[in-house]
């Protein structure tokens, strides 16, 4: 779950923050840069977001058979 908290913190920071910044450091064409980019911050947040949701609910379930 921490992780997952880590990861919607670095992904909100990417996403208001650091977006303009990070494409205008790395020289990249803006339409590029916003696609790169964005589905980095997509990836943080949701990925974040499912991370919680899995520690919340107890983690990975073990294996039945």
């Amino acid at each position: 779950m921490a992780g997952g908290a880590v990861s919607v913190v670095l992904g909100v920071l990417v996403a208001f923050l650091w977006h303009s910044p990070l494409v205008e450091t790395t020289g990249v064409p803006e339409m590029v840069g916003f696609a790169v980019f964005r589905g980095a911050e997509a990836a943080l947040l949701w990925g974040g977001a499912w991370l919680c949701v899995r520690g919340w609910n107890g983690g990975p379930r073990p294996v039945e058979g």
